[in-house]
């Protein structure tokens, strides 16, 4: 499916509780840069980020389409300092994030960046009163075991890998996930590029093929629209921009969000 954008109840709800996308009103007078160098509990788990305008779809999504438990043990592909994986860890689940932060990580903030070090991770996990590990390599170079994870989430993340290093990715969730898992990711469709506009990429990624990562995932597809699935023989231009009214498409940039739900078979 694409996001819509309005909103069920309980996916507003959550933004409310928890500060989706950019904080709680604390964290609305500093700046980001301020407050990835000083943390404090007061911001919220999502005030550290510079969010996509689909966010505030995303992310409630990605929790309950996640159906997590007390004690599962929860894999965050790319989660960086967003705010998912802490309140995954603060409703009782163990996590693990995996991102491949480098010297330049940091948020884009025109010409500079805000900057943000490993350090910092450790910074949020003692202010938010979390235990969130962090592995700073790509999931396929992780060294995490098979069939460890109960669920494995990701936030528009796949579509910067481009289609062979992203199915890789998806193949290696699909040997994490233990039998019966879950995997909930939401993937950026990008209205400028193929089979929309005329460009093949842009500065965020490209239109990866959904099919394809579902294909390498081994892993079974038991939530999403074929229609609004791009690399399915269903996936429908014409519907999706049919339905452009109702689709919540980011302010800034011309891109909907597609979220599937995967499951390995038991």
């Amino acid at each position: 499916m694409i996001g819509r954008r309005a909103l069920l109840e309980e996916y507003a709800e959550f933004n409310t509780k928890w500060g989706v996308p950019n904080g709680w009103p604390a964290s609305r007078s500093v700046t980001v840069q301020q407050r990835l160098d000083e943390p404090k509990a007061e911001y919220g788990p999502f005030g550290y980020q510079i969010a996509s305008g689909t966010r505030v779809f995303e992310y409630p999504w990605t929790f309950f389409a996640a159906d997590t438990f007390p004690g599962a043990r929860v894999l965050d592909v790319g989660g960086c300092v967003g705010g998912l994986q802490f309140v995954l860890a603060m409703e009782g689940c163990e996590v693990v994030n995996v991102d491949p932060w480098d010297e330049g990580a940091g948020w884009p903030a025109g010409s500079a960046r805000y900057v943000m070090t490993p350090d910092t991770h450790d910074k949020l996990n003692k202010v938010l009163g979390t235990n969130v590990e962090l592995v700073l390599k790509p999931v396929q170079d992780a060294g995490l075991e098979d069939n460890s994870f109960d669920r494995v989430v990701c936030v528009s993340v796949l579509e910067h890998l481009g289609q062979v290093e992203a199915q890789n990715a998806a193949a290696h969730i699909g040997r994490m996930l233990k039998p019966g898992g879950l995997f909930a990711t939401t993937v950026d469709l990008f209205l400028d590029l193929e089979p929309f506009g005329v460009l093949k990429s842009n500065c965020y990624g490209t239109n990866v093929e959904v099919s394809g990562l579902v294909a390498a995932s081994g892993l079974e597809l038991v939530s999403g629209d074929k229609r609004e699935l791009f690399g399915y023989p269903e996936f429908d231009r014409d519907w999706i921009v049919s339905q452009l009214d109702e689709i919540m498409v980011a302010p800034r940039y011309p891109v909907v969000s597609q979220a599937i739900v995967l499951r390995k078979p038991e």
